[in-house]
């Protein structure tokens, strides 16, 4: 692969290292150690509690982890172990049971460790103890439990603080060329792509209904030749971040995306469900002898921060699909090539970020040379039964590289947030459509949207929604048709 293959990706590590300008003098470190003494965050430890009756406070007497994949690391969690005491205690011992044969690991006052001597801690004081977990692969597809318990011995009794996991076993990917028609097979074990995947041309990728990628931190999968990704309603095809707690269930940028190769050939996606990464789907054709080609149908993809879809001088037909919360564009097509985009939703209404661009991008210019000369290359655009949404006053932005020709836009009954731009053919600017609740993610049709009835047959038949809901006989815009 060229170099230019990774370069939405590379790392470039920082010299961090810096001259030590300001040596202290032995007086001056003195000084810094009598302030760190006698300062308000220190107590002096002057007699210990040693009677039976001493006890100690925990934050939690649990510490559970969301599943953790098998050989992966997990997030760090933490709890606080206080004295309660009106005089200083000494613990004798803090011990991870399990020692270093523990999937856990512990860490104190900063120090990794399995078992502490003689913690002693000031009356009405407290401290973290910080606690991780990497589970061994074992013969279990389905999720296991492992356990393990820190004690500590204080004045002869013993407390405890139980560390609990669920484990799951995996299939992992990580910086791996596949093998040409490769199947990645729904037999109860996720994939977990830990770095890149690449499909060679010439060479295709199938992957099962039903199949869920992890996709770990800037982890892509590459496509140079085909991919035949069709899942169903009930067993969607999913790609999404690896950790698996719940606060990074909506966060973007956890991943790259699916990026669709110079020269690829043609691509198929069918109930796929991508979030939490960067460009979710990218099309790149950097050579107009062969445009790459890709067909998406009933495909969601939601919470990327840069673009939801990227098409580079390509060709893709989207059809009954869904893309919200992207950090940058929902779609977003340069460099010409030619896209059509049928009952499709795109919404950024419920987008934080300020001052970012709209919703829909096109353009047909590309910039060459030192001094980036703009050369128009031909787009082509159609948008048929689309909502197109968000909180501007103009989610749809055209570029036009006039007075050159090649931008070729159809845009024909769509709902469109618009005041400045203006559109040719028959839509419904401003007319709002009402969704039942795009704050969590629920873009079906209230009972008065106005996208209800307002679409024409389109010339690809589109017989069904993205629920599989069959369309009556007055089409509804958008990827959803209105069910009473």
């Amino acid at each position: 692969c060229s170099s230019d293959l990774y370069s939405h990706f590379g790392v470039c590590p920082l010299n961090q290292s810096m001259p030590n300008r300001f040596p202290f003098n032995n007086w001056l470190l003195s000084a810094v150690c009598i302030v760190m003494l006698t300062g308000s965050g220190c107590r002096k430890i002057d007699s210990i509690d040693t009677s039976s009756s001493a006890y100690l406070n925990f934050s939690t007497k649990l510490v559970e982890f969301d599943t953790v994949f098998t050989t992966e690391g997990s997030a760090t969690h933490n709890f606080t172990v206080r004295n309660p005491n009106k005089k200083a205690i000494n613990i004798s011992d803090i011990m991870l049971q399990g020692g270093i044969n523990s999937p856990f690991r512990i860490n104190i006052d900063g120090n990794p460790t399995t078992n502490v001597l003689n913690k002693q801690v000031a009356a009405g004081d407290s401290f973290y103890i910080f606690a991780e977990v990497t589970i061994h692969p074992n013969a279990v597809n389905l999720p296991f439990i492992v356990c393990d318990t820190i004690l500590f011995m204080l004045n002869g009794h013993t407390w405890k603080v139980a560390l609990q996991a669920y484990g799951q076993n995996a299939h992992f990917i990580k910086h791996q060329v596949l093998g040409c028609d490769t199947t990645w097979h729904n037999d109860g074990k996720p994939i977990v792509l830990s770095d890149t995947a690449y499909v060679k041309p010439g060479c295709r990728l199938w992957i099962d209904p039903g199949v869920t990628i992890y996709c770990h931190h800037n982890a892509v999968l590459l496509i140079g030749g085909e991919m035949y990704a069709a899942g169903t309603k009930a067993l969607p095809i999913t790609f999404r971040q690896d950790r698996l707690e719940q606060a990074y269930s909506t966060q973007p940028g956890q991943w790259y995306g699916i990026r669709f190769l110079t020269g690829g050939d043609s691509s198929y996606m069918e109930h796929v469900i991508l979030g939490e990464g960067t460009v979710g789907v990218e099309v790149d054709t950097f050579t107009k002898s062969k445009l790459t080609h890709l067909t998406m149908k009933k495909c969601v993809i939601k919470n990327m921060s840069n673009a939801g879809f990227a098409g580079i001088g390509a060709s893709v037909n989207m059809i009954n699909s869904l893309i919200y919360s992207s950090g940058m564009w929902n779609i977003y097509c340069t460099l010409g090539g030619t896209y059509n985009f049928t009952h499709c939703t795109s919404d950024l209404s419920v987008n934080l970020v300020t001052n970012r661009t709209p919703s829909v991008h096109l353009d047909n210019q590309e910039y060459i040379g030192f001094n980036n000369i703009a050369v128009p290359v031909p787009l082509k655009a159609a948008f048929r039964n689309c909502i197109l949404w968000g909180n501007l006053d103009d989610e749809a932005e055209l570029q036009n590289d006039a007075p050159y020709p090649g931008f070729d836009t159809l845009f024909s009954h769509n709902i469109i947030k618009a005041k400045k731009v203006k559109f040719d053919g028959i839509n419904f600017l401003n007319q709002y459509p009402n969704f039942v609740n795009q704050t969590n993610g629920d873009y079906h049709l209230d009972t008065l949207s106005a996208a209800i009835n307002k679409g024409i047959i389109p010339p690809m038949a589109v017989p069904d929604d993205l629920d599989d809901v069959l369309r009556n006989g007055r089409y509804d815009l958008g990827c959803y048709e209105f069910k009473p």
